[in-house]
């Protein structure tokens, strides 16, 4: 699972960076790490304000980039196998040991209501910040080309 960002105008970002050397590629790389660093870190924070499950969830959650695009992926392996996309979309009905039948009367929930996309947390999250990411995003690429245009 991974968040891909939209920023408006980009267009014109990636024809101006593909004007300028490597090194200042590089930079705006480097920009697009912390822009992501930032958003990973606001998913990992509601995921643990919605519980346990969600927390252990975003236990996988990894920023990057992709090129020069800030990227945040989440693995459904290791400690929450089985349980992101549960904790992420919600979940209309019971499965896996909770589906067996001495649970049928049980009033409990595995998981939180189904509510499709965005989520509870993973894609909502992300959502939210949009416009402070296309800010960022495009202040950055502005002071990368600037700077090695001067």
């Amino acid at each position: 699972m991974a968040i891909k960002v939209k920023i408006e105008g980009d267009q014109e970002v990636i024809r101006a960076l593909r004007k300028v050397p490597a090194e200042a590629k590089k930079a705006m790389k480097a920009e697009a790490k912390d822009i992501a660093t930032s958003l990973a870190d606001w998913i990992k924070a509601d995921a643990r304000r919605r519980g346990r499950q969600a927390a252990r969830g975003a236990s996988t959650v990894r920023e990057g980039t992709s090129g020069v695009w800030p990227q945040i992926t989440a693995s459904n392996t290791g400690k929450a196998r089985g349980i992101l996309f549960g904790s992420v979309y919600g979940m209309k009905r019971r499965s896996g040991w909770y589906a067996a039948g001495r649970y049928s009367r049980s009033d409990g929930r595995q998981f939180g209501p189904y509510v499709g996309y965005p989520g509870h947390w993973f894609f909502s999250t992300a959502e939210k910040r949009q416009p402070w990411i296309t800010r960022e995003w495009a202040k950055a690429a502005e002071d990368v080309v600037n700077g090695w245009d001067a």
